[in-house]
């Protein structure tokens, strides 16, 4: 882009694909806040789901991984149900505990992020997110991507390795090798 229509005060175009002008600095800097506070808090959860653990657990989760990792055909949903059927009841009402408070925060982290970032939005622009966003929910809605509680074993499974299942975004995200 010309230095001159930038000088215009104009913000620059966004993402080839994407409507609009490019974030702001300040919404720059909102969405790397939320997202230095939500990778502490996957910390923080990751941390408290071994905590939960006892020893022996520990290491049949990560010796559990080791074999989906080296499995031609990894088989998470097996996997987890492997782990469920091993953890114990206080240790299956604790990962469940620590991954509803998670979910919990991390939802009231992007209410307070999305009501910070509407306020830097025109009226069409808001306008334009909503219809966006009823769009998203109906598509997931038919394709049964609703959300649904999760099992013991499926939380770490995704919390500790990773591993994507239905509903999620698919291989490789939160930096695991599924």
């Amino acid at each position: 882009m010309p230095a001159a229509a930038l000088a215009q005060g104009a913000p620059p175009p966004g993402p080839p694909g994407m409507a609009g002008p490019a974030p702001t600095a300040s919404q720059l800097a909102a969405m790397r806040q939320m997202h230095a506070q939500a990778q502490a808090l996957r910390v923080q959860t990751r941390s408290r789901i071994l905590a939960a653990l006892t020893p022996a657990h520990r290491r049949a989760v990560a010796n559990l991984f080791g074999q989906l990792a080296l499995s031609p055909n990894p088989d998470p949903r097996g996997a987890a149900q492997s782990l469920d059927a091993m953890f114990s009841p206080a240790e299956k009402q604790s990962i469940v505990a620590v991954a509803t408070a998670e979910h919990e925060y991390m939802h009231s982290l992007m209410q307070q992020a999305r009501v910070q970032f509407e306020s830097t939005l025109s009226a069409d622009q808001r306008a334009r997110m909503a219809q966006h966003e009823a769009e998203m929910k109906s598509m997931h809605q038919r394709r049964g991507l609703a959300a649904e509680a999760a099992d013991p074993g499926t939380i770490v499974l995704h919390t500790l390795g990773s591993f994507a299942g239905p509903g999620m975004h698919g291989p490789g995200m939160h930096g695991g090798p599924f």
